[in-house]
C-alpha cells in the first residue's frame, strides 16, 4: 500500500469512527485478550493432571492454534464488552471471562445448500441457527460458528433477544495464532468465514465494523471492502501489514 493510500485510509477512519472506536479502546481489548489467555493457561497448569484435550488446549493457548478475541459492542440494545475463544475447552477453564458462544445450532451452522434454500422446510433450522438482524446470517456448516468472533455475535443475540441487532458499531481486537510454513504467526485478522459474517453485519445490518490493527488503531471494514474481490486482502494489509494474515 502506497503512502497516499495509507494517509487516505487514516483520514477515513478518523472521519467515520463513532465515539468509543479509539486506540485507547483497542489497548483495553488487547489487554483483555492477554488476561483471558493467561487465565486459561493458569487454570490448566494448576491441575494435577490433564487429559489429552486439556493438554492440547494448554499447548495451543501457550503456542499456536487458538484464537482469543474481544469486542466492544455499541449495537443498540446489545451494548457491552465480550471475549471468546475458538476452543470450547478454554471456555470451560475460564467461564467467567470467556462467553459460552451460543447454541449448538449457531455454532455448527448449516451447509451451503440449506442456507441458500427458500424452502419452508428449512425455515426452522435457519431460525435456530440464525444470528444478527432478523436472524439473517447462518454460519457455514462444520462448526464455523464456533470460531471466536462468531461466538461473540452468537452470545450477543442470545443475551439480548429484544435487540434488533442492527445499527451501531462493533470494535474487534483479534488474537489469532497459527503456523504457516512451520513458523508461528500472530494476526489481528478474522478468518475468511468470520470476515463474511462481519461483512453481513456491515452490509445487511448496518453495523459499523472496526478491527484493531498491528499498531493498535481501529481500521474500518467498509461496505466497499465487502463488495470487492480483493476486500479481504486489502483489509489484511491495513490490519496486519500484509495481503495474507500474519505479522
Amino acid at each position: 500500500m502506497g503512502t497516499g493510500n495509507t494517509v487516505a485510509s487514516t483520514v477515513s477512519v478518523a472521519a467515520a469512527a463513532p465515539p468509543g472506536i479509539t486506540a485507547e479502546e483497542c489497548a483495553k481489548l488487547d489487554q483483555k485478550n492477554k488476561e483471558e489467555r493467561e487465565k486459561v493457561t493458569e487454570e490448566l497448569k494448576s491441575q494435577d493432571s490433564l487429559n489429552q484435550q486439556e493438554q492440547a488446549t494448554l499447548d495451543k493457548a501457550e503456542g499456536t492454534g487458538m484464537t482469543i478475541s474481544s469486542a466492544t459492542s455499541q449495537v443498540p440494545g446489545a451494548e457491552g464488552t465480550f471475549s471468546a475463544s475458538s476452543s470450547g475447552c478454554a471456555q470451560a477453564c475460564n467461564p467467567n471471562g470467556l462467553v459460552e458462544g451460543g447454541t449448538s445450532e449457531q455454532k455448527m451452522g448449516l451447509n451451503a445448500e440449506t442456507r441458500a434454500s427458500d424452502s419452508p422446510d428449512h425455515d426452522d433450522a435457519k431460525d435456530k441457527a440464525g444470528v444478527l438482524c432478523d436472524k439473517s446470517h447462518v454460519h457455514p456448516g462444520g462448526g464455523a460458528g464456533a470460531h471466536a468472533e462468531p461466538k461473540i455475535v452468537n452470545q450477543m443475540c442470545n443475551d439480548f433477544p429484544a435487540s434488533p441487532m442492527r445499527g451501531g458499531s462493533m470494535l474487534f481486537n483479534i488474537d489469532w495464532r497459527f503456523k504457516r510454513e512451520g513458523k508461528p504467526k500472530q494476526s489481528g485478522m478474522p478468518c475468511k468465514h468470520c470476515y463474511k459474517m462481519m461483512c453481513h453485519a456491515a452490509t445487511e445490518c448496518d453495523i459499523q465494523i472496526f478491527i484493531c490493527d498491528k499498531d493498535g488503531k481501529p481500521q474500518p471494514l467498509s461496505k466497499d471492502d465487502c463488495k470487492s474481490e480483493d476486500g479481504y486482502e486489502n483489509l489484511s494489509r491495513r490490519v496486519d501489514g500484509n495481503p495474507k494474515p500474519g505479522r
